[in-house]
């Protein structure tokens, strides 16, 4: 006979949801999206379901610092919780996307980092999801009676201005396409330790019009 039946997760995947104050929202946002458009102008014409990028140097810039400070304090916070404060983190990469209605990024993970996120400037009202893919790399689904997070092989963060998304680098995930009517902007940025970050993490792209 069955004395106890007991279910535990194991290998949880941390994703750090960050909100800042409502208050503070538009105004911060509307720096933000003002100095984005001020890196793109004048904008290249695009194919349909295309984005803009910006280069990856944002954290350089001081028109970015408060941006800086914000990413910093979120990943001491994550940092601590995983108990990995000990070890120092830098920023190596952060760059600003600006998604048109119809444009998308496709499934990627960030390589050479520990850490990565997403902060929103804009949101459109409806169709913007950032859609994280279970890691296992071999899954039987059947039917289940309730979808749950349990029984799913994908989950979806929703986005909303002033929030921002921390994860784990080597999570894929994709931005479905803005079916909206308004451009989503968001500004993406990775985090390494600083001992290895000055030789591993630059990142090894360029971006470009039309670029996903």
């Amino acid at each position: 006979m069955i004395v106890k039946q007991d279910a535990q997760e194991i290998f949880p995947t941390l994703l750090w949801t960050v909100d800042i104050v409502s208050a503070d929202v538009a105004a911060f946002n509307a720096s933000l999206k003002a100095e984005i458009e001020n890196i793109i102008l004048p904008r290249p014409k695009v194919p349909s379901g295309s984005n803009w990028q910006t280069p990856q140097d944002l954290h350089t810039r001081p028109a970015f610092a408060d941006f800086v400070k914000l990413v910093e304090m979120a990943g001491r916070g994550l940092a601590q919780h995983l108990q990995v404060e000990q070890f120092p983190m830098m920023i190596t990469g952060c760059w600003a996307n600006v998604n048109p209605p119809g444009s998308y990024h496709p499934t990627h993970n960030h390589p050479n980092n520990y850490l990565s996120g997403v902060y929103y400037v804009a949101v459109p009202e409806t169709g913007s999801h950032l859609v994280f893919q279970d890691p296992r790399p071999s899954l039987i689904i059947p039917r289940s009676a309730k979808h749950s997070r349990i029984t799913g092989n994908a989950y979806v963060a929703q986005p909303r201005p002033g929030r921002m998304v921390l994860f784990p680098s080597w999570l894929r995930h994709h931005v479905p396409s803005n079916e909206g009517t308004t451009e989503r902007i968001s500004i993406a940025f990775n985090l390494m330790f600083t001992n290895f970050a000055e030789s591993l993490a630059p990142p090894s792209w360029k971006p470009s019009a039309g670029a996903n």
